[in-house]
């Protein structure tokens, strides 16, 4: 049974994800567009290119994802968080089949981050997703124009 063409699970995720209100539908882009391929570069780049999380960052900065690196539910997008450890090497979750969107990803930092609910959580992320919160590349794409507010 649906509501309003949604899912109930969709809802509930929105409501659990604390995003009860979504933007309208934007009108599809074709994925071999100009803007999409200097975008999805420009990501593939700031990946490769970052320095290992030991020499960026230090326990207690205060770090968000960097703009269309989120990955995981915790923390949201924009949100704050604040490293808790910062491994040497990184370690991977052996617990993850090769289905899994995470399947092989180097965790090298935990972040600790206050869930919607209040709950203080921490969590593994690649360390080559954050940025500090005073970094642009929390806001729009490296390379990008001035809009990406």
């Amino acid at each position: 049974m649906t509501q309003d063409k949604q899912s109930w699970a969709s809802s509930l995720f929105k409501w659990i994800g604390g995003r009860s209100s979504q933007p309208a539908a934007a009108e599809p882009v074709e994925a071999d567009s100009p803007a999409v391929t200097q975008a999805t570069l420009a990501l593939a780049r700031d990946l490769l290119n970052e320095e290992p999380s030991v020499k960026r960052f230090a326990v207690k900065d205060r770090v968000t994802w960097k703009w269309g690196m989120k990955n995981k539910m915790a923390p949201l997008a924009q949100q704050t968080a604040v490293v808790m450890v910062i491994r040497d090497e990184p370690f991977f979750d052996d617990s993850q089949s090769p289905s899994s969107a995470y399947f092989e990803e180097p965790l090298d930092v935990r972040v600790g981050v206050f869930t919607p609910e209040g709950i203080f959580r921490e969590v593994w992320v690649d360390g080559r997703r954050l940025c500090l919160v005073t970094d642009t590349r929390a806001r729009k794409v490296a390379g990008a124009g001035e809009g990406g507010r």
